[in-house]
Parts: C-alpha cells; sequence; structure tokens
C-alpha cells in the first residue's frame, strides 16, 4: 500500500461503514455488537497500515527533493556533489552517499510528528464514531421502549444510527475556531502538507550541502494571500546572512495543503544590478503583505469555491446514502452527475431524502 491507496482507503471507509450500518439488524444486540467490532476492527487496521506506509512516503518524497535539486543544480550550471545519481538506488536503498546523519535525522524527525498526527486522528475518530452509534442506538431504543417512536423497530434504529453516524461520525480533529474536521479530509491535508513540506526539506539540504543557499519559490497559480508575498523573492537557507532574508525550508510550506517549492538561485551567474536588486525585495519583504492583483485575487477566489462544491458534494452524498440505503446512487460519481443534470429522478431523490429526514425527526 502506499500513500494514495492509503488516502483512498480513509476515503472510501465512511461509506463501508454506513453500508455495515444499514445491512445490520440494529435492534438485535448480538449483531449490533458484531456490528460495532467490525467497525472497530476497521480503525485498528487502519493504525497498522498507517505504520507501514508513513515512514516509507516520508523517506521517498525526501529524496525525492533531493533528487529534483540535484537536477535543478546541474541545470543551472552547478556540479552537483557526488554526481547525478539517485539518492535512492534501485533496490529501493538509500545510496550510500546520501546515508548520512543530515539526510536521516531529518527523516526521523518528519516521520515522528506525522505518524503522531495520524494515529491522534484516528484514535479520535474512533472514538467520536464509537460514542456517536452506542449514544444514538441507546436513545433510539429508549425511544421505541417508550412509545415515542412508532413503526418497524429494525428500520427506525438502522435509520436513526446511519443518520446521526453521517453527521457526526469519523469526526478527527477540532479546529481552534471549534469546527471538527472528518477522518478522510484531516488525514489527507496532513499527508499531503507534511509531504510536501518534506520534499522542501530534502531539496533545502541538497541546495546546501553543495554550497548553495540561496533560491525563490514557486508553486500554483493563481495562489492565496499567504503565499504571493514569497514570490519574486530571494531567499537564503544561511541565517547568519544578512544581505538576504533567511527563511526554512519547511517555512515555506505556509498553510495546510500548500504547493509551493523551491528554485536555486546562483548568485555567480547574475549581474550586479539583478544581484542589488534581489538583496532590496528581500530585506523589504513583508509576509503579511498580499501582493495580488484583483484579477488574481477573482481567479484563486473561483478555483476555491470549486473545490468548496466538491466538498459540499462529499457530504450530501453521504447523508443521502445514510437515509435512502439503496436507493441513492452507488457511488459519489454517479450523485455528483445526477446532482448536475438537475433530472427528474434527482428531484424525486431530493424529495424522497426530505420526506425520510422528515419522518425519522417526527417519529
Amino acid at each position: 500500500m502506499n500513500q494514495k491507496q492509503l488516502l483512498e482507503t480513509i476515503a472510501a471507509m465512511k461509506m463501508q461503514i454506513l453500508e455495515l450500518l444499514l445491512n445490520a439488524n440494529l435492534a438485535n444486540d448480538k449483531q449490533a455488537q458484531r456490528t460495532f467490532k467490525t467497525i472497530e476492527n476497521m480503525f485498528k487496521r487502519l493504525d497498522l497500515d498507517v505504520e507501514d506506509v508513513i515512514p516509507v512516503e516520508v523517506l521517498q518524497n525526501y529524496f525525492n527533493g533531493v533528487d529534483e535539486a540535484t537536477k535543478a543544480l546541474s541545470k543551472v550550471g552547478v556540479d552537483p556533489v557526488n554526481g547525478l545519481s539517485s539518492a535512492i538506488t534501485s533496490s529501493g536503498q538509500v545510496a550510500s552517499a546520501f546515508d548520512t546523519h543530515v539526510h536521516m535525522e531529518a527523516i526521523a524527525a518528519i516521520t515522528d510528528d506525522l505518524m503522531l498526527d495520524f494515529k491522534s486522528a484516528i484514535r479520535t475518530a474512533r472514538q467520536n464514531t464509537y460514542f456517536t452509534l452506542k449514544t444514538t442506538l441507546a436513545e433510539v431504543k429508549e425511544d421505541l421502549q417508550k412509545g415515542i417512536i412508532q413503526g418497524n423497530s429494525r428500520r427506525v434504529i438502522t435509520q436513526r444510527v446511519a443518520e446521526s453516524f453521517a453527521k457526526d461520525g469519523m469526526k478527527a480533529f477540532k479546529t481552534i475556531d471549534n469546527k471538527w474536521l472528518p477522518l478522510d479530509f484531516y488525514s489527507q491535508t496532513i499527508t499531503r502538507t507534511n509531504l510536501k513540506m518534506t520534499h522542501t526539506q530534502g531539496a533545502g539540504e541538497r541546495y546546501r550541502e553543495n554550497g548553495m543557499d540561496l533560491y525563490t519559490v514557486t508553486g500554483n497559480t493563481p495562489t492565496c494571500h499567504q503565499c504571493a508575498p514569497l514570490r519574486g523573492i530571494v531567499f537564503t537557507l544561511n541565517p547568519n546572512r544578512s544581505d538576504y532574508t533567511y527563511m526554512s525550508p519547511k517555512d515555506i510550506i505556509r498553510h495546510p495543503n500548500c504547493q509551493c517549492s523551491m528554485s536555486v538561485w546562483v548568485e555567480e551567474y547574475k549581474t550586479e544590478s539583478e544581484i542589488r536588486s534581489a538583496r532590496e525585495k528581500s530585506k523589504a519583504f513583508n509576509p503579511d503583505k498580499d501582493t495580488r492583483t484583483a484579477s488574481q485575487k477573482q481567479q484563486y477566489e473561483h478555483q476555491q469555491n470549486l473545490h468548496r462544491q466538491n466538498n459540499d458534494s462529499k457530504k450530501q452524498f453521504a447523508r443521502y446514502k445514510a437515509v435512502l440505503g439503496n436507493d441513492a446512487p452507488k457511488t459519489l460519481g454517479g450523485f455528483k452527475r445526477s446532482k448536475k443534470s438537475g433530472s427528474e429522478n434527482f428531484k424525486e431523490m431530493q424529495q424522497k431524502y426530505r420526506a425520510k429526514v422528515k419522518e425519522i425527526r417526527s417519529s
């Protein structure tokens, strides 16, 4: 299993749990306990998968950064230390020339941090899932016994528990503004962010060991207000230099899902005028100044709106699946296509969903 497969497993996990809940007879105590045990085992397997995947992914991304820096150095006319050979051999081992204390210590620190974040998120998601399922099951059974809820007990229990799980299960991380992030979103975010940071650290160490301590920041266009101030600025990897602003490689990754990268800047190949201009801009660097034009801001906001719509569709699909079960589309892709088309089938499904929700809440 690799990083992509791990994230796909996590993304599919919520739907798998919903399927389990919808197909189980939760009115039967033994079946309910078996279902909860199956879900608990899914989280345990996920924990083991993280232990297998993350250390390998961190090492590979770090040395991918090293190799990318090696190519960049060669491209600008610098003969890299240890030549152009890859940091990882064809057999998957770290080449002896790169098996140094500096590189391996950096990899170990990054691995520990990411594993700690990942395992904490899985543990929180497991606890919230278990609490949601147990609490909702107990509440709906009590309501049935008191006669507050009428109807088929299995159907009522299944729908109420599935709906509660779709809404509150799999919560993995609470933000500083008290918003809960689901496990699939949070795990994807911390993996992408930390592996990108790993990549830049590998590149930075490769530049540094070749005596190249100046670089610029490149990345996606359009970009955000946090990354825009870094564009066009020459930074140094040497904290003792006073002619350029110092910035550590990991600090160019300024926010979750940041995709900024480093590009070596060789001072000896520049003119006096270029050097003077670069130093002036570097010393005047203001990390809080949004340097984008109005047009660039609009383009970025449009892009973010598309991302938000996609995330909203994922949440909506989970809610519909929890309430409608097999009457909902089988896949997220099918749901999106039906929603986008605005077909009569989708409108009927909306009406059915609203009626079911009303029925569950009034029962």
